[in-house]
């Protein structure tokens, strides 16, 4: 069964709609950015064998896969080492610009520490603003499993930032 003219379209401008969101939350899923855009690539690939089914949201179902992904790839993570790298937005130019990066960077750096279910909990509550029952959903655990996981994971974040705060305060005296 062949794909029709029309499927293709609405597959191209679904993918210039959403493919950039759906590639920055695929790079706080996936530390590494040529993973995160495999990643990204092979969700589409995915929703490409059911996009003749009209699905409710080809955006929901697209996070969905990248979130099963970055979980098995969280689960491989300790056969090959990834390293985090900032992959900055070069678009704007100046000082803010300079401190966005390093701002990316640390929170890349941080991201890429956690388990990996603890790093996809943190982005989906945190970063992306789902519910408890929207993340458990996605993750397909219960809302309990979200609650210690985004606990756990803000715990770490916190250590993480905590000397960065501490440092900001005494400069501020």
């Amino acid at each position: 069964m062949g794909v029709t003219p029309s499927e293709e379209q609405d597959f191209t401008e679904f993918v210039r709609a959403y493919g950039d969101r759906l590639l920055r939350f695929a790079r706080l899923l996936v530390p590494d950015a040529a993973e995160a855009e495999d990643v990204l690539q092979t969700a589409l690939l995915r929703l490409t064998k059911h996009w003749s089914r009209q699905l409710e949201s080809p955006e929901a179902y697209v996070r969905a896969a990248l979130v099963n992904l970055a979980k098995d790839r969280g689960r491989r993570s300790h056969l090959v080492p990834v390293p985090a790298e900032a992959t900055p937005d070069l678009s704007t130019g100046g000082s803010d610009h300079a401190e966005a990066i390093a701002a990316r960077a640390h929170l890349d750096q941080i991201l890429a520490a956690l388990p990996p279910r603890q790093r996809v909990t943190v982005v989906l509550r945190v970063i992306d603003g789902l519910s408890e029952a929207e993340t458990a959903a996605v993750m397909q655990c219960s809302p309990g499993t979200v609650k210690s996981n985004l606990a756990r994971g803000l715990d770490k974040v916190r250590a993480a930032l905590a000397p960065t705060l501490t440092s900001a305060e005494e400069t501020a005296r």
